[in-house]
């Protein structure tokens, strides 16, 4: 029997699985068709670090269970499949007659602590909080956040309103003038940062237009190495695979929460009214990534399916060219309390 790529949803192992292949086929777990395979006892030394953050107990959760949730490791979530493929990785067939716990725990305390901070920045302590979260708290997760996009690499969009219908000229469609920075999701007032999204509708709908509204889309490439931090999902973007360290993997995975929460920190929805106080924790974590040396986040669009850049060094990039769109629909949803 053997897997593919399509099993898993983590990019390194896929990666893993194409170049190691050596043979060509239909998948017999996940039944994808014309797939490099590979023979699943071959991916052992990779799975057997990981395994290693977890023991057997009388009650306990299956290992595939676990390390579907903790790591977003397969792609399909039918655990007798699951169950069937860790069986032949690891080559023991009595592997599920075993429950199975975290050898550690979760590091809740620095979630408490970024709370606990966003409270005082936003009703105590503005410019001196005691409980404001340091860059050697976020810098030992940079290395496993941090993304690279060379020159060329991506196509990346900015939406701007038309006023009167006159489409905007492409030297408008970069970041506002210092003077005009009004506070935003990332920048704080005065600082203009440029907000890009991955699509072309995910940067329509982050413009919050109004039906009838016609906007310029500019289109900008990757002029020099770009170093992001990837904040969209970091359960499913960090591979636990790439590193054999135990101390790293044991770093991981008590963090890998606080990550997802800041993430959410990025992305969470917040009423227009609201905004220029519940900006503030966001505006301070984007400065602590700014301080490690990245030229920008990304993180998930609240309105879109796309994601959404914020680049601190627009020098590297530029508006290739523009396109004109008109807002023909606008779709609210609600549920009642």
């Amino acid at each position: 029997m053997f897997c593919c790529p399509s099993c898993f949803s983590d990019g390194f192992l896929k990666d893993h699985i194409n170049a190691e292949s050596s043979s060509f086929g239909d998948c017999s777990f996940c039944k994808a068709k014309g797939q490099n395979l590979i023979d699943p006892a071959e991916l052992y030394d990779r799975f057997e670090p990981l395994v290693g953050l977890y023991r057997g107990v009388r009650e306990g959760s299956a290992l595939n269970k676990l390390l579907h949730d903790d790591w977003n490791v397969f792609s399909f979530n039918r655990p007798r499949i699951q169950q069937r493929l860790l069986k032949l990785i690891l080559g023991e067939p009595e592997l599920f007659k075993t429950k199975f716990e975290p050898v550690f725990s979760i590091n809740k305390t620095n979630i408490d602590q970024w709370e606990s901070f966003r409270e005082e920045l936003k009703h105590n302590n503005r410019f001196f909080p005691k409980d404001a979260p340091k860059y050697e708290d976020i810098e030992p997760f940079g290395k496993y956040v941090g993304i690279v996009y060379d020159i060329g690499s991506t196509k990346l969009f900015r939406a701007r309103k038309n006023r009167s219908g006159i489409p905007k000229d492409i030297s408008e469609m970069g970041k506002p003038p210092k003077e005009n920075a009004t506070n935003g999701r990332a920048n704080p007032h005065g600082i203009p940062y440029l907000y890009l999204a991955s699509t072309i509708e995910t940067a329509i709908s982050e413009n919050r237009g109004h039906k009838g509204e016609t906007l310029t889309i500019a289109e900008f490439h990757v002029t020099s190495k770009l170093e992001l931090a990837d904040l969209r999902d970091p359960k499913s973007t960090i591979s636990p695979f790439e590193l054999n360290e135990e101390d790293e993997l044991e770093l991981l995975y008590k963090n890998i929460p606080f990550l997802t929460f800041l993430g959410n920190e990025l992305s969470k929805p917040i009423i227009p009214n609201e905004a220029n106080i519940e900006y503030l924790s966001s505006q301070y974590l984007c400065e602590l990534f700014k301080l490690i040396g990245f030229h920008g986040i990304i993180y998930k669009s609240s309105v879109s399916k796309g994601h959404n850049y914020v680049i601190f060094d627009d020098s590297k990039l530029e508006a290739i060219t523009t396109y004109q769109y008109k807002i023909t629909d606008v779709v609210t949803k609600s549920r009642k309390l």
